[in-house]
């Protein structure tokens, strides 16, 4: 039998902080009642609403849902259970064939009924690779799927997959607004989505987009009837909006949240996450390239320092792309202990001499290399900051450029870059593959293992932890992988955060709110307080 975990791995809490004046803000009546909308502010908006191009696909969608969705206190690991799915996922003895049971009583928004053709019809849409799905990597273990009958679909493996629950949290379009073959950014869904959630889109632009409550909701219209999320990429202009009134809620960096510590007006709060940020080492680069300065690098670089004084104590420090939520797969002795004199030792044995400048050099080669980052990202420009200072201490001179992902791209194998990821942290395997497996990039986005770590002792490592049926097996090859990895760091991962929330203290006082949940990379205001809003209930 396969001995599989109901628990699948997120990371979070709930907790803490806002700030601003304004109880004549869209959502809240003074204080005095609960009005039935809300206006966020969020740094951006989706690209596309279209599941089958991954819009809703961590389980928490709330226009197309998935078969799966994610439930558990603010500060554990959350479980999966049904949303769509009528019972838990059945799988066979080799967790080679997955059956899923569909629920009889849900309807889309456009009254047509959910049946087992509508997740077959999503599935195939997003491995076929004329699709062009970015989300199709995510599959790579789905040999096809199957509906016996209206309410059963089957899902085939080529491969043992016992964290394939975690792939059943994609969102679920009607497959008559499917075109098989259609590339997905041709498809009608990306602008206007049909699906079984609580909510419907009312409108949708590149700088606006509004919720309005799905009449034909199964549990009901939500109490919340409209949600307006509107994009400010900029953090300081959020939280000036946010201090000026005008908004409900948004999302901020950390170091901006705690300005509203001491308001009377908001609140700040924090969702703990699997969200890692960190520094690619590329290969095509001389000096990143070097086993010597990799490692040197994870040795010398205060990781604490940075929660402290950037984070403002809001995450953790990180070594590897592994939190110790992860219990029984987290290694407590996966950890690059703070180390400058070890990291300057090691860096002179490997020939890097400090040159009159502070500067190391080797064979002529300077100690330099260029880190990219978001220009609108606050937190990654003062991470990557620090990152140079820290390694100047080293003897590197690193500068840092704030570019636009159509710039990063080009440059991503041979200029460093600052990352973050965790985007699918529900089982360790979507924690890990996509980062350390030599079949990436080639197999997903230039950012996948961005800096083409290939070490065939980490491929089978990895390839056994996904395929092994048992909890025993997989833990062994999981400490593996982090033997190997601190052995020879791909990266240097530094931080795991916790995403930080501002929302007036009036909306607390209008509404029975729900807590936030462990959160993965993807957050913002249809996450944090938010998350689970077609909860919510008026107070008296």
């Amino acid at each position: 039998m396969v001995d599989i975990s109901r628990r699948l791995f997120l990371i979070g809490t709930a907790g803490a902080v806002l700030a601003a004046a304004a109880c004549n803000a869209p959502g809240v009546d003074g204080g005095s009642g609960a009005k039935d909308s809300l206006a966020l502010l969020t740094a951006m908006l989706p690209e596309t609403l279209n599941p089958i191009a991954g819009a809703d696909s961590n389980g928490m969608g709330k226009i197309n849902e998935g078969l799966l969705t994610l439930e558990g206190p603010a500060d554990d690991l959350p479980n999966l259970v049904p949303q769509l799915a009528a019972s838990d996922p059945e799988p066979s003895a080799d967790a080679k064939t997955w059956t899923v049971k569909i629920r009889p009583d849900v309807v889309f928004s456009d009254g047509t009924p959910l049946t087992a053709e509508d997740v077959v019809a999503t599935y195939t849409a997003i491995i076929d690779p004329a699709t062009t799905s970015p989300i199709a990597g995510d599959l790579s273990m789905l040999k096809s799927v199957t509906a016996p009958d209206p309410t059963t679909v089957v899902f085939t493996l080529k491969v043992s997959y016992v964290a394939f629950p975690t792939k059943l949290l994609i969102g679920i379009a009607p497959a008559a607004a499917i075109v098989a073959g259609q590339k997905v950014e041709e498809s009608d869904l990306n602008q206007n989505p049909i699906g079984t959630g609580p909510y419907v889109v009312e409108s949708f632009s590149s700088s606006t987009l509004v919720y309005v409550a799905n009449p034909k909701f199964r549990d009901g219209e939500p109490a919340i009837k409209k949600i307006t999320y509107v994009s400010t990429p900029d953090d300081n202009t959020r939280a000036q909006q946010m201090t000026a009134g005008e908004y409900d809620g948004s999302v901020l960096p950390p170091r901006l949240a705690i300005t509203f510590e001491n308001s009377d007006d908001v609140e700040v709060i924090s969702a703990t996450s699997a969200d890692w940020r960190g520094i690619s080492l590329p290969l095509d680069n001389p000096v990143t390239s070097d086993p010597a300065v990799r490692m040197a690098l994870n040795l010398g670089i205060d990781r604490q320092g940075m929660v402290d004084g950037i984070l403002m104590g809001y995450g953790r420090a990180a070594s590897t792309f592994i939190p110790p939520q992860y219990t029984d797969y987290y290694s407590e002795d996966a950890v690059f202990a703070y180390d400058v004199d070890q990291a300057t030792a090691m860096l002179q044995d490997a020939g890097w001499s400090v040159g009159s400048d502070g500067i190391r050099t080797k064979d002529g080669q300077r100690a330099e290399f260029k880190i990219y980052y978001k220009p609108e990202d606050r937190l990654r420009k003062d991470l990557s900051a620090a990152f140079a200072s820290e390694a100047l201490k080293l003897g590197f001179d690193v500068t840092i450029e704030g570019a636009g992902f159509d710039v990063l791209e080009p440059h991503i194998h041979q200029d460093a870059v600052m990352l973050g990821g965790g985007d699918t942290p529900y089982d360790i395997d979507s924690q890990l593959f996509s980062m350390l497996h030599s079949s990436y990039p080639a197999a997903g986005a230039y950012y996948d293992n961005p800096s083409q770590y290939a070490n065939p002792k980490m491929d089978a490592a990895l390839e056994k932890g996904r395929t092994s049926l048992t909890l025993k097996e997989r833990v062994a090859a999981y400490q593996e992988v982090q033997n190997i990895y601190m052995a020879e760091p791909s990266m240097v991962v530094l931080v795991f955060l916790d995403h930080t929330y501002v929302q007036l203290r009036a909306i607390a006082d209008a509404w029975h709110d729900t807590s936030t949940i462990l959160e993965p990379h993807e957050h913002g205001t249809s996450w944090g307080p938010w998350v689970n809003i077609e909860q919510w209930t008026p107070k008296d």
